[in-house]
């Protein structure tokens, strides 16, 4: 049975996971939070850890890259298939597979990063970042890693 009721409801589902995720990674790459000075000076961040910090990103900036691009393409085609309303409920949810172990990974792989960058800095550092975040979020400001 195909019903049109379903179509906008998914439809609007998939897209607004994938403008989250989007500005979420896009965020990523456009601010980066170790070259505020605000950040800079809160947290103390040395000339070389602002450099390990930028090698870190600009090392895995091409494979953040690729995955969001996999990501599009999975939801792309999971939206192809719902207009469609011609597939097997089996091939949606396998498409809908697709596009979260897309997501998955796009979201392990940013959050290895986070980690590594965190690991360059001092115990002292991480608390001030930390301190920063939780300021940030109690007066509605967006983290520095999530900042546009």
């Amino acid at each position: 049975m195909h019903n049109g009721r379903w179509r906008i409801p998914a439809v609007l589902l998939a897209a607004t996971a994938s403008i989250v995720l989007a500005l979420d990674a896009h965020a990523a790459q456009r601010f980066k939070w170790w070259q505020s000075g605000e950040v800079q000076e809160e947290v103390g961040l040395t000339a070389e850890q602002q450099a390990d910090l930028e090698a870190i990103f600009q090392a895995i900036r091409p494979e953040l890259r690729e995955l969001m691009q996999r990501l599009e393409r999975e939801e792309d085609e999971l939206t192809r298939i719902m207009h469609a309303m011609q597939a097997e409920e089996w091939e949606v949810g396998l498409q809908i597979d697709k596009v979260e172990a897309a997501r998955s990974v796009l979201s392990k792989t940013r959050t290895l990063m986070l980690y590594r960058m965190h690991r360059t800095l001092t115990d002292e550092q991480l608390d001030a970042l930390h301190a920063m975040w939780e300021r940030r979020r109690a007066s509605g400001q967006r983290s520095p890693h999530n900042r546009k």
